[in-house]
């Protein structure tokens, strides 16, 4: 039987303690991380029974060389590998990726060319878009912008009527899982399986975001 999960979001960088809990969920931690970690503008947590299982952030682009004025950068993702293949990691990426749109900001994510399987499903997304490659440390790599389809996307999804404030209805994922927004300001997509993509599939267990970057 699958495990419950909670998800949980924050519109804050984390405090010390928290910062020190997440750090022992990434194989690497280095001063680019602690530099995200500074700049984050959301946190989305998954715990299993109060252990944290899986993270991503949404950070102001100050590392990416992107063009883009008005960028926030969805990184630092990572699943413990006890919990891959549980569709984790794409309900976090889109979790985040509708926050980064509701606040009227430009997503972007960084992928390293080393990893195909991942580039390529963000070749085949309508949801992304390439707006550049460079190089950093001898490696290729890709900056994706959200479209405008990512955008319709995220207006449709549903807001208390009148209020302007998201729905607070759980993200019906896995009948296992729960999810307990703790942010009444931060939209919760409640059919994030909804997310367009030519590829036909969800990529949920790919390392997007190899950690370290």
């Amino acid at each position: 039987m699958l495990p419950f999960l909670d998800y949980a979001l924050s519109a804050m960088p984390p405090t010390a303690a928290e910062r020190e809990e997440l750090a022992r969920l990434y194989p690497r931690v280095d001063a680019r991380w602690h530099q995200k970690m500074d700049r984050a503008l959301l946190v989305v947590t998954v715990r299993d029974a109060g252990a944290l299982v899986a993270a991503g952030i949404v950070h102001d682009s100050v590392v990416a060389p992107t063009e883009l004025m008005d960028a926030v950068e969805l990184g630092c993702m990572v699943v413990d590998p006890r919990y891959r293949r549980m569709g984790i990691r794409q309900r976090v990426a889109e979790m985040r990726l509708a926050h980064a749109l509701d606040a009227g900001r430009t997503a972007i994510t960084v992928i390293h060319a080393a990893n195909p399987a991942s580039w390529a499903f963000y070749e085949r997304s309508e949801l992304w878009a390439l707006e550049r490659e460079y190089e950093f440390d001898g490696q290729g790599m890709f900056i994706y912008q959200a479209t405008a389809a990512a955008r319709d996307w995220a207006n449709s999804l549903p807001l208390s009527l009148g209020t302007g404030q998201p729905s607070l209805d759980p993200v019906p994922v896995q009948a296992q899982d729960r999810v307990h927004p703790v942010l009444p300001t931060i939209t919760v997509p409640h059919a994030l399986g909804c997310a367009p993509c030519r590829c036909g599939s969800q990529q949920t267990d790919h390392d997007l975001h190899p950690a370290g970057y």
